[in-house]
Formats: C-alpha cells, sequence, structure tokens
C-alpha cells in the first residue's frame, strides 16, 4: 500500500517491486489479484497518468510507448488509452521547440540536423517534426 500512496503503479511494475523486496511470488499475485478486484491498481489508470505525466514533460508518443511496454502495460491497454485521451502531440512538440529554442529553428544545416534529432530522441516521430516545423512557421 505505501507504492501506492505515492502514485499509480501498473500491475506488472508493481508485481515486479514486491518481488525484488523478497515477498513469495505466489502471494503478491494473490495480492495484486485482489487489489485489482478492489479497483487499487488499473493498468488503465496507471496509462493515463503516465501518459499526462509525458505529455507534460515533452515527451513524444514513441517514447511514451517504449516506456510503457517497458513497464509491462499490455499494448492493447496502451493504445486504448491512446485513442481515449487523445493527447495533443503536436501542441506538445510545438510547446517543447518554443522552450527549448525559443520559437527559432534555424541557423546552418548541421545545427538544423542537431535539433531535429534532439527532439526526435524526445520520442517524436520525424513526421511530426517537420510538419510542425512547417505548420507553426518556426524560423
Amino acid at each position: 500500500m505505501d507504492l501506492l500512496a505515492r502514485r499509480e503503479h501498473g500491475v506488472s511494475e508493481l508485481s515486479r517491486k514486491l518481488v525484488v523486496k523478497q515477498f513469495d511470488p505466489l502471494l503478491v499475485d494473490e495480492a495484486i489479484q485482489g487489489l485489482v478486484r478492489d479497483n487499487l491498481v488499473s493498468d488503465e489508470r496507471f496509462c493515463e497518468s503516465m501518459i499526462n505525466s509525458r505529455l507534460n514533460r515533452g515527451h513524444g508518443p514513441i517514447k511514451v510507448r517504449y516506456e510503457l511496454r517497458n513497464k509491462g502495460v499490455p499494448e492493447h491497454v496502451v493504445e486504448k488509452t491512446m485513442e481515449e485521451l487523445s493527447p495533443d502531440w503536436h501542441q506538445s512538440l510545438a510547446g517543447l521547440i518554443e522552450k527549448k529554442y525559443a520559437g527559432q529553428l534555424s541557423g546552418t544545416p548541421a545545427e538544423r540536423v542537431k535539433q531535429v534529432r534532439f527532439l526526435s530522441s524526445r520520442g517524436f516521430p520525424h513526421e511530426m517534426i517537420y510538419s510542425v516545423i512547417q505548420d507553426a512557421e518556426f524560423d
């Protein structure tokens, strides 16, 4: 319960943390199933919380999906939650460009490549980066 009091956890992540703390895996599974039944642990809520958190930090959809997959959230839950939330990744990317580069994506081609590489490392696909750059008329 201490772990759940701090933040949302996915079923797989919570199970992994408890097993690492040397709890009996059978008891862990039983306890987690009870928490799921009581709606105290939910992959959907965890997924929604993480998507919103990462969106606010300026992370893109590729990175968010990767992190959720590593936390053990099933792919169908990720896709369903992404569809229901329909986060505005373009808005997030535009905000990141504004914050990081003060809305100015210009300079030499080498600088431009470095800027695009940074944005893609944050989890935004190249097509989205170029689309936002063109639509927002940065420069």
